[in-house]
């Protein structure tokens, strides 16, 4: 963000007051010291490398040069206001400037530090705020990442509004003649208007996938994968419990794995309504809902029996709704497209 142009004047006129030399060697002087400018290296080390070219091209000078120039705001004196760190005017404040750009597999992240002035700090800012809107998005973590790096700006926007007109001082040089130009305000940039389609098609996106799925998000495998494994929880546990009851001698032995196969059935059921069902598998989810509670009702009444005779009667009635639940669950299975384990009495 640093104008070349008035860069290159300034250091043009430090290079023919300090240096001197034919024009071919105060070019040469004048681009060295550009090129540590461009690579974000302070002016100490741009007027050495000026140097350096000039004694290269066989023009004596000293390498210590008893007044090289000033660093901005890094020669105030301690309590003294800040000044900026590109055109050393006054007022400045400290602040980082962040810009993220997502580059699919992977990502760039850049700071840029100051101290700056009002009209720098809002010309860096616009800048890099418009890049990363223009190029955060485009990458995994990145479009994470993009709204994280624009709220972080937030603290370098409030910094910027609060500085009042930079003023240049005299007794401070810097890589720059003058306060950059603000430019354009960001809205009038294209990087806004990128980040408001990307934003617009993400959310299109996930609106068409909630209408097709009857406002739930999970796809059907995901859907068979629940379905699968409360199915699984359940026969499990039924057959466990079965072998227990086959494995009574007396109506008491059988009463508590009965109510055991009861309480299963509610767990399952209460696992299904956790499940957001699009509206082709809601019936069948119903279905299966409701056959779940009502073998739940005959096996809770069955493990109530006394005797053998009772026992007998309520089993029947128990082993009536086994089938229809077995059915329902069935059903749903087939629609979801999932095997299913299978229970045994």
């Amino acid at each position: 963000m640093i104008d070349q142009d008035q860069a290159r004047k300034f250091w043009a006129n430090w290079v023919r007051r300090e240096i001197g030399g034919n024009d071919m060697v105060q070019e040469a002087a004048v681009g060295a010291a550009l090129n540590e400018i461009v690579q974000g290296h302070d002016n100490q080390a741009a007027a050495d490398a000026a140097r350096r070219t000039a004694q290269s091209l066989g023009v004596g000078v000293s390498t210590s040069h008893p007044n090289p120039p000033p660093q901005g705001a890094r020669e105030i004196v301690a309590g003294q206001p800040l000044a900026c760190k590109l055109c050393g005017s006054k007022p400045a404040a400290n602040m980082t400037i962040h810009e993220h750009n997502g580059r699919l597999v992977w990502m760039v992240h850049k700071t840029t530090r100051g101290p700056f002035c009002r009209d720098c700090g809002t010309a860096l800012l616009r800048h890099h705020q418009n890049n990363t809107l223009f190029q955060g998005w485009f990458g995994i973590f990145s479009f994470f990442i993009t709204p994280i790096t624009l709220l972080l700006n937030l603290n370098a926007w409030r910094k910027i509004k609060a500085l009042g007109p930079p003023q240049k001082d005299p007794n401070v040089e810097s890589k720059i003649p003058a306060p950059l130009t603000p430019g354009k305000p960001l809205l009038s940039r294209p990087g806004p208007y990128v980040a408001g389609v990307v934003v617009a098609a993400v959310i299109a996106f996930v609106v068409v996938k909630t209408v097709d799925s009857g406002g739930c998000l999970d796809n059907r495998t995901e859907l068979g994968n629940r379905m699968t494994r409360l199915h699984n929880a359940f026969v499990q546990t039924y057959n466990t419990d079965f072998k227990t009851i086959n494995a009574c001698d007396t109506v008491d032995c059988e009463s508590a794995p009965k109510r055991h196969i009861a309480a299963a059935l509610k767990t399952y059921n209460d696992g299904l309504g956790t499940i957001c069902w699009p509206d082709k598998d809601k019936a069948d989810a119903t279905a299966l809902i409701n056959a779940n509670t009502a073998m739940a009702d005959a096996y809770t009444t069955w493990a109530t029996a006394t005797n053998d005779a009772e026992d007998q009667s309520l089993e029947n009635s128990a082993r009536e709704q086994d089938t229809r639940q077995s059915t329902a669950d069935d059903i749903l299975a087939r629609d979801l497209g999932v095997p299913s384990a299978s229970a045994t009495t």
